[in-house]
């Protein structure tokens, strides 16, 4: 399902400039401008009836009004001509193109800062990110390690009281020996006293 269009408006040189778009970051898109124009200010959702019908009826095309005008909304808005009455002399006419110049530049170094604070910022989240990850990895390689210890640990008490056993076990076994042997011995002097007396009652 298509996201909703909405209806954003600002002001960048000479033209108001209005866009139907899904999201702020779209409608800064389409104007050329950085995301960060809405939270400065100098961009805004618009209700005006005329507004949105003129961009709802093209949408994500970006219309123009001369700025500060009452005007309609159109993709090709031009700028008012001055009245012949007070037109310039030519010499205004080249200080008002040299202003017009100069406008232009310094929109092109804002625009130029606007890149380089986004860029800035962008590596500033990166190097964030990456350090956040690093601190993850070694919070999970540290709790390794300490699993790894105590298994160890476990494992070395276990082998300890197995090598015990083991030592009581061969401990019993030399006593059983023993005790097997002079019961074998004590058996054969029996046999031998009943052998012998045995004989005795027959001579």
């Amino acid at each position: 399902m298509p996201k909703k269009l909405k209806v954003y408006q600002t002001s960048i040189g000479f033209f108001d400039l209005a866009v139907a778009a899904p999201s702020m970051k779209a409608a800064a898109e389409a104007w050329g401008a950085d995301p960060d124009i809405f939270k400065r200010g100098f961009a805004k959702p618009t209700v005006d009836p005329k507004v949105v019908a003129a961009t709802m009826g093209a949408p994500g095309v970006v219309l123009r009004r001369p700025v500060g005008s009452l005007g309609e909304f159109t993709e090709k808005a031009v700028l008012p001509k001055a009245p012949k009455a007070v037109q310039r002399a030519p010499q205004d006419r080249a200080q008002r193109a040299d202003t017009s110049k100069q406008a232009e530049m310094k929109s092109d170094e804002k625009a130029k800062r606007n890149a380089a604070v986004a860029l800035e910022k962008e590596e500033r989240r990166e190097a964030l990110d990456r350090a956040k990850a690093e601190a993850e990895s070694e919070r999970a390689r540290k709790q390794s390690e300490r699993l790894v210890a105590k298994a160890n640990a476990a494992f070395e008490r276990a082998r300890n009281r197995h090598n015990n056993t083991m030592d009581s076990i061969a401990q019993r076994r030399e006593e059983l020996d023993e005790e097997e042997a002079n019961e074998s011995q004590r058996w054969e002097r029996e046999q031998q006293a009943h052998n012998d007396a045995l004989k005795e009652a027959e001579t």
